[in-house]
């Protein structure tokens, strides 16, 4: 199999794009609805966003592949260490959020990641080495 911390680092950076996208589209709609022009440029920016929405929907298709790939190697894990795992690589969480939401200290989210991750590889036989999170991932508009 793939190199699982690749695996699991390009569905973080999935995650992570599709979430920047969703906000900027987010925002341009609410600029959209406060702007006052003519009908005219109303179309204009609905066309814009309908160009940007395209590119969003690829971006949740990139993401649901690579969170896919990724849950074959987290469906090992079971409780706190597949919890851990998935609030960081799957909802893109970071440490401190993780330990925070789960109420543990910073300490057990890493002893429980190290655990986890040890789990996969000897599982799965995956290498250790960190691959490019987003060679699959990110399509630039």
């Amino acid at each position: 199999m793939a190199d699982i911390m690749a695996v699991l680092e390009r569905a973080r950076a999935c995650e992570q794009e599709a979430l920047a996208q969703i906000e900027h589209i987010e925002r341009l709609h609410r600029i959209a609805a406060r702007a006052l022009s003519s009908r005219q440029r109303s179309e204009q920016i609905a066309e814009k966003l309908a160009v940007l929405e395209d590119a969003l929907n690829a971006q949740i298709d990139r993401t649901a592949d690579a969170k896919l790939e990724a849950l074959e190697y987290i469906s090992i894990l079971e409780g706190e260490e597949r919890a851990v795992i998935e609030r960081y690589f799957m909802l893109a969480q970071s440490w401190q959020q993780i330990a925070d939401k789960m109420y543990m200290s910073d300490r057990r989210v890493f002893l429980l990641r190290k655990s986890a991750l040890e789990k996969m590889r000897e599982h799965f036989g995956g290498v250790a080495r960190r691959g490019d999170p987003l060679r699959h991932c990110a399509q630039r508009i």
